[in-house]
């Protein structure tokens, strides 16, 4: 069984995101391959960024750090719900990125985004900073506009916008087990 981490994209008060991230964590709840838990980076209360240390030496200071990574190194996946913020991710989601690298490492991401264009050019976005953590992130996702896919203030998605969401999860899904092995490897390597 896969274990993915739904992380939400944003903590802006009245945001559209928590409906999104429970439509996903709802999706995921009628897979059997895979088991999915809300981390939500604002229950860490991280700052804006204050290690001294690059964070790809994995030499945290801080607890609130120390804390974040410990939780996101249980996942063999992520499923980022990513608003866009002119153009680009929320700076809070950025910022609790920048706290953590090597927890990310061979591991696989999918990603979920919206906005008034669907939020396109911030997974964009999203997809070059993940490579930088050696975080494979699957082709497919799921683009909602707050137009077609929001009626009324409710998140209510249309069919071809929810549609990539399932062939998304299956590749996440293949790729997860495959990178298993691969991290394997790597710490039977270190080991050695």
């Amino acid at each position: 069984m896969l274990n993915i981490a739904i992380i939400p994209g944003t903590s802006r008060p009245q945001a559209l995101n928590p409906q999104i991230v429970s439509w996903v964590e709802s999706q995921l709840a009628a897979n059997d391959d895979v088991r999915a838990e809300v981390v939500d980076f604002g229950a860490f209360d991280l700052p804006l960024l204050d290690e001294v240390i690059p964070a790809g030496a994995k030499m945290y200071a801080n607890d609130h750090t120390k804390a974040w990574g410990a939780k996101l190194e249980e996942f063999d996946a992520f499923i980022f719900v990513t608003p866009e913020y002119n153009h680009s991710i929320s700076g809070s989601l950025k910022n609790a990125l920048d706290f953590v690298a090597t927890e990310f490492n061979h591991k696989v991401a999918g990603i979920v985004n919206y906005g008034a264009d669907k939020g396109v050019r911030a997974a964009e976005h999203l997809r070059h900073i993940l490579a930088n953590y050696k975080l494979a992130v699957v082709r497919d996702q799921a683009s909602f506009s707050i137009f077609a896919d929001v009626a009324d203030g409710t998140f209510t998605p249309t069919e071809v916008s929810a549609a990539p969401f399932a062939s998304m999860v299956d590749d996440i899904v293949a790729w997860g087990e495959a990178l298993k092995s691969v991290r394997e490897a790597g710490a039977e390597e270190q080991a050695a």
